[in-house]
């Protein structure tokens, strides 16, 4: 649906302005967020992304998530970890744009908006976009705070805040239009689900130095769990 696609865009946009606007009133709440996404996304791939993957007996399945995974480990590397949370500004490259990280956000956000018209067909509150809207979010916040942070021009910052936040509708269009193309799909739904993998594991796991159970986490991580338990019994 056209909606979808707005809504993708639109959730990027929006949380790019509330970093100019609202960012200390937001920042205290994006770890929870996160936790929830997380565990929501982590939910969706083992109860509907992995069964879907593998049905069919597709053979190379587990190699394209097995790439996803490591994929998304170099990513990390590039975007200094706001996947997950983190935001790393270089003092030494102030007043220059950080193009690794825009790019590798960008192919983060097109690569797991690939499953969705596939794996939300018969879900009729869209399961997985919801997850994904939720997770991109913040992550559209976090990138927002860290382009201003580096100082750049403000025109800069919304070419940035607009090319990720195009990312995710360009995905549910290259997945609505190749789904039919087999041997390709299922290349990128597992690098999608290895990515998706990749990501949740990094967010449920983390813990702090002292390695205490933070609450403001959990529950959001169980909540969001259970809520993609719930997705089971939406057919």
């Amino acid at each position: 649906m056209f909606i979808n696609y707005i809504l993708l865009f639109a959730v990027g946009m929006i949380s790019g302005l509330f970093a100019f606007r609202f960012k200390s009133l937001i920042s205290p709440y994006i770890s929870s967020l996160l936790s929830f996404s997380g565990a929501y996304l982590i939910s969706i791939c083992f109860l509907h992304l992995l069964p879907d993957v593998f049905q069919g007996n597709e053979s190379m399945a587990g190699l394209f998530i097995l790439i996803g995974f490591f994929l998304q480990l170099i990513l990390d590397y590039f975007s200094g970890g706001i996947e997950h949370g983190h935001a790393h500004v270089n003092k030494l490259k102030i007043g220059q744009f950080p193009w690794l990280v825009l790019l590798s956000l960008c192919l983060h956000a097109f690569l797991e908006s690939i499953p969705i018209n596939h794996v939300d067909h018969g879900h009729g509150f869209g399961a997985y976009l919801i997850g994904l809207l939720i997770h991109k979010g913040p992550i559209a916040f976090i990138l927002a705070s860290l382009l201003i942070a580096y100082k750049i021009s403000n025109k800069s910052i919304w070419f940035g805040i607009t090319l990720f936040s195009i990312m995710g509708p360009l995905g549910l269009f290259i997945g609505k239009y190749i789904e039919g193309i087999n041997g390709i799909f299922q290349a990128l739904m597992g690098l999608s689900i290895g990515i998706i993998l990749h990501l949740s594991t990094t967010i449920l796991f983390e813990t702090n130095e002292e390695h205490k159970i933070e609450w403001k986490k959990v529950l959001p991580m169980l909540l969001g769990a259970s809520l993609g338990l719930l997705t089971l019994f939406t057919h």
